[in-house]
C-alpha cells in the first residue's frame, strides 16, 4: 500500500475531523450519562421492554472482560489502546484516498479507541449506558464508542473480503 503522500493523494484530514467528531459525540453523550444517570439506581425507561437508559463503569473491555479493575490491568488496557490508536491511525493515513470506505471504517474505529481510552485515563472505567433487553435476554450495556468500534470492526472485515474476493488466484 502506498503513502497517502507518496501517491498524491490527500491527507486524511476529513477522515481526522470526523474521528474527532465521533469523539466528542462520545465524550458528550458519557458526560451528559454521568451527570444525569448516577446513580444507576433506576434507568430511563425508553422503549418499555426493549431500551433503557442506564448508568454503568466498565473497568475492563468488551462484555466486561478482564474487569479486575486494579491499576496493572487499567494500565494494561490503556497500553493496549494506545498501541490499536497508532496502528489504526498508521494505517489510516497510508490509505490511499480513492480507498474512501476503508478511510471511514479506520476514522470509526480510531473514534472509538480514543473515546473509551479518554474514559479509562479520566474515570479509571469506561461509561456506558445504552441497555437494551427483551424479556429476561439482556445485552451488554454500551456507549458510542463501542458502537464505532463494532461498525468499523464489521466493516474492515467485509472491506478484506472484499479484497480477497477481488485478488487474483493462483494459476492453474
Amino acid at each position: 500500500m502506498k503513502a497517502a503522500s507518496a501517491s498524491g493523494d490527500r491527507p486524511p484530514y476529513r477522515e481526522l475531523l470526523a474521528t474527532g467528531g465521533l469523539i466528542a459525540a462520545d465524550q458528550l453523550s458519557k458526560a451528559w450519562a454521568y451527570w444525569s444517570l448516577r446513580p444507576a439506581e433506576a434507568p430511563v425507561r425508553v422503549i418499555p421492554g426493549f431500551f433503557d437508559l442506564r448508568y454503568a463503569e466498565n473497568p475492563g473491555i468488551a462484555f466486561s472482560l478482564l474487569d479486575s479493575g486494579t491499576p496493572a490491568m487499567r494500565l494494561t488496557l490503556l497500553s493496549v489502546a494506545a498501541c490499536a490508536a497508532l496502528g489504526v491511525g498508521f494505517y489510516l493515513w497510508r490509505t490511499p484516498g480513492d480507498r474512501r470506505l476503508l478511510r471511514l471504517t479506520l476514522a470509526c474505529l480510531l473514534g472509538g479507541i480514543l473515546g473509551n481510552a479518554i474514559d479509562r485515563i479520566v474515570h479509571g472505567a469506561v461509561i456506558d449506558f445504552l441497555d437494551f433487553h427483551w424479556g429476561a435476554w439482556r445485552f451488554p450495556t454500551f456507549n458510542i464508542a463501542d458502537s464505532c468500534i463494532t461498525v468499523g470492526a464489521i466493516l474492515l472485515a467485509l472491506d478484506t473480503l472484499n479484497d480477497l474476493r477481488q485478488s487474483p488466484g493462483p494459476e492453474a
